[in-house]
């Protein structure tokens, strides 16, 4: 089974819906968390096709937290920590050596991880290879994730893991048994260039949606 880690809809920065992303990458054979930036709101409408998960934005920076339910884990990196465990999820900082997308740096030594983004596809050379470093160091499984925001960007990386049906348990039992193997592949050309074109689109949508908040203001 293929799976990918790491991946956002339109509930958070992503482009696309989560169903549309989900019945995307299923043509590529691949399986999917739904990793939103700081809201599982997008999870119910995949409900028993994804692990369920979210990208907790913490004081130092980024960490996926995984579960079997929806999560609603607290933001302070110790207790979103103590969260996951307590709650048998999986935890793993993502991207966390590039520092110019909110990794946690070399705070990865500091908690008790379940594994680590060791490659993310959007991630630097040099970031991703002081994540596999730091695990390698740490003893914990590596994770490869795409870190997806558009539809081309997901089967950049994947993780492979030895199971025939898709079950969030099974796989998350994998996970910490470290039955997972990265599968890095990298980015092609119009990956790129469409998670450019994605950037700009939102960058100018927010700009403008901001703007119109604020003219409305004024005028009141």
């Amino acid at each position: 089974m293929k799976i990918d880690l790491h991946v956002h809809s339109f509930f958070s920065d992503g482009k696309y819906d989560p169903l549309f992303l989900v019945k995307f990458a299923q043509k590529m054979g691949i399986y999917l968390a739904l990793t939103d930036h700081d809201t599982s709101k997008g999870i119910s409408r995949v409900e028993g096709m994804v692990v369920p998960g979210q990208e907790v934005t913490t004081q130092f920076g980024h960490v996926v937290v995984l579960c079997d339910f929806l999560p609603n884990p607290p933001k302070e990196i110790a207790s979103l920590v103590d969260y996951a465990n307590d709650n048998n999820c999986i935890s793993f900082p993502s991207h966390p050596f590039d520092l110019f997308r909110k990794g946690i740096g070399n705070h990865v030594y500091e908690y008790k991880f379940t594994a680590l983004e060791v490659f993310n596809s959007k991630a630097p050379r040099k970031a991703n290879e002081l994540a596999r470093r730091a695990a390698e160091r740490l003893n914990l499984p590596g994770l490869a994730n795409s870190d997806s925001h558009v539809k081309e960007a997901l089967g950049s990386a994947y993780n492979e893991i030895d199971l025939q049906e898709f079950n969030v348990e099974a796989i998350l039992e994998k996970l910490r048994k470290r039955e997972i193997k990265p599968v890095p592949r990298g980015l092609t050309v119009t990956a790129k260039l469409n998670i450019a074109k994605w950037y700009i689109e939102r960058k100018l949508r927010l700009e403008k949606d901001t703007g119109g908040v604020v003219r409305e203001m004024q005028g009141n």
